[in-house]
C-alpha cells in the first residue's frame, strides 16, 4: 500500500496518540474520526446512549427528584413573571 507523509503540529499529534487504541495505525484513527464525521453529529452521540443503563437505582431516583425541582422552580418563576 501507497503512503505520504505529512506534517502536523505537535499538539495535533498528541491529541491523535492519545484518541488511538492499541491496535490501531495513526492512518485507522484518521479514518475513522473522518468516517464519524461525515456520519453527522448524530451518529457520534449514538456510542453514548445507554451509559447510565447501569446506575443505581438511588442515583436515578435523585436525578429525576431534582428534575422534578428544577422544573417546579422554573415554573413557578413564569407563573410570577406573568
Amino acid at each position: 500500500m501507497a503512503s505520504k507523509n505529512i506534517s502536523i503540529r505537535l499538539d495535533l499529534y498528541q491529541k491523535l496518540k492519545n484518541l488511538k487504541e492499541k491496535y490501531e495505525s495513526f492512518s485507522d484513527i484518521i479514518e475513522r474520526l473522518l468516517n464519524e464525521g461525515l456520519k453527522g453529529s448524530t451518529s457520534r452521540l449514538m456510542k453514548y446512549f445507554g451509559v447510565w443503563a447501569d446506575f443505581p437505582e438511588e442515583i436515578n431516583q435523585n436525578t429525576k427528584e431534582f428534575r422534578k425541582l428544577i422544573d417546579d422552580n422554573i415554573e413557578s418563576r413564569i407563573k410570577e413573571r406573568y
